[in-house]
């Protein structure tokens, strides 16, 4: 069995990587990068009206016969860890003969994103993608695959174990994970039982030079959250999170309950939590109690989301969302505080709530976002500096700090553990024993990983 890491050996995003065990090929992820190589963000817009070769000359898509719409099909799978675009991002681009395998939740939230996003930026999976349960082995060709759920801040997150039959070597793809949020008992429950006689680990590395900050857990998250909610002195606070980070939205939820608070969501984060519901997992949605759904007037065109929602296959949701919006107006009225969940769109409507100067903001994201400057980030301070709002970063990392990594793993055991989804590969061989270090598009066949233990 060989493997090429397309993209990954070197940065963060933009995963893909080729298993080849005879005439079977499969890929683990195909994920767009999130930088464009000179310091700056991936721009989506860059792919628009190129064709296949150009993007592949450019180094932008990676040389993978067989993979594109434009070839003749030879890749047997994908296999999609998450609902992370650096993870999914290039599937557009392959061809619609190829199969795709990912959990449901991962489906779910990338069906639901497209309601949302520009008709150019759109992906339509292929209606025989299939369907990957927790510890559900199956085969492709030669190989047999288990998935594995984690704790990540993507929904319903897979780990892959590939073994090829004819040779019983192995490969453990970590995917991204963690062991900080509300599932962080799957990461106790693998490395107690994890996969025996591993020959090749690929184990992400996000965090190797970041450290796990002042609020280490999910759990921590919302203990500081139900603090500032209880002690602050105006009715309304704001957070600003991600609308798929649904374990982020959990802990807003519990926070709010906990101190007799409002939570408030948006159309799109309302239409996100609803794709996902089930009777198993106690994930809000708007028509609980405490949950309102803020409807606004963008520019003077009613509400952006509504209207999106509304020429999509989810406008069954409109009546669930007229009974629980409230609009800028309302929040004057309310006998409870309030703490809105928000994204920089959001703020022309923000604005509008009256009374909100001097404000408590919540940035629970990478704070390495307002950094970098970006026209978001611009936005988003400005907004601050207006209302001269009070900013505290309350936040944990979707990924495993390096405690965790170490832990993980001494766990599996590997005959070589290589890093992938990581700046700092370097890092690896002063923390971790049998390191092999790979270049983006270099072979490693396992059988030399076997000899070496």
């Amino acid at each position: 069995m060989q493997i090429i890491i397309h993209r990954g050996t070197r940065e963060i995003g933009g995963t893909c990587v080729e298993v080849v065990s005879g005439k079977t090929r499969i890929l683990l992820d195909f994920g767009m990068p999130l930088g464009d190589g000179r310091g700056g963000e991936f721009d989506e817009r860059a792919l628009e009206g190129k064709p296949t070769k150009e993007l592949i000359a450019k180094g932008i898509l990676y040389p993978i016969q067989g993979l594109y719409r434009d070839d003749a099909p030879q890749i047997d799978a994908i296999l999609i860890s998450h609902s992370h675009k650096d993870h999914y991002g290039f599937l557009k681009f392959a061809h619609s003969d190829v199969p795709v395998y990912a959990s449901a939740g991962a489906q779910k939230l990338i069906d639901v994103l497209n309601v949302f996003i520009r008709k150019e930026d759109r992906l339509q999976l292929p209606k025989s993608t299939v369907t990957v349960q927790d510890r559900k082995a199956f085969d492709i060709g030669g190989l047999s695959i288990t998935p594995y759920l984690v704790d990540h801040s993507a929904f319903d997150a897979m780990s892959f174990l590939i073994v090829e039959e004819s040779s019983d070597q192995s490969l453990f793809y970590s995917g991204d994970f963690r062991a900080a949020g509300w599932k962080s008992k799957l990461f106790d429950r693998f490395v107690a039982k994890p996969p025996k006689d591993l020959d090749c680990l690929l184990m992400e590395g996000t965090m190797m030079e970041r450290e796990g900050g002042k609020y280490p857990t999910e759990q921590d998250v919302y203990a500081r959250t139900t603090e500032i909610l209880k002690d602050m002195t105006g009715k309304v606070a704001f957070a600003c999170c991600s609308g798929q980070n649904i374990d982020r939205i959990v802990s807003f939820y519990k926070a709010a309950r906990k101190a007799g608070a409002v939570l408030v969501i948006d159309p799109y984060m309302a239409c996100v939590l609803n794709a996902i519901k089930s009777p198993k997992t106690h994930i809000p949605q708007m028509d609980w109690e405490n949950v309102r759904v803020f409807i606004a007037n963008y520019y003077g065109h009613g509400d952006v989301y509504v209207s999106k929602i509304a020429d999509s296959a989810y406008k069954n949701l409109l009546p669930d969302l007229a009974h629980a919006k409230i609009k800028p107006v309302d929040f004057a009225g309310l006998d409870q505080k309030a703490l809105v969940l928000m994204r920089t769109s959001m703020i022309p409507a923000l604005e509008k709530i009256p009374g909100i100067r001097g404000s408590k903001m919540i940035y629970s994201q990478w704070k390495g976002y307002l950094d970098k400057g970006s026209a978001d980030a611009l936005k988003f301070k400005a907004f601050l500096n207006k209302n001269e709002m009070d900013l505290e970063h309350v936040h944990t990392s979707g990924h495993a700090t390096v405690d965790k990594l170490k832990i993980f793993a001494e766990a599996l055991n590997p005959a070589c553990l290589v890093p992938i989804h990581t700046e700092h590969a370097g890092r690896y061989q002063e923390m971790f024993s049998r390191v092999k270090m790979l270049k983006d598009g270099e072979t490693f066949d396992l059988a030399s990983a076997r000899e070496q233990k």
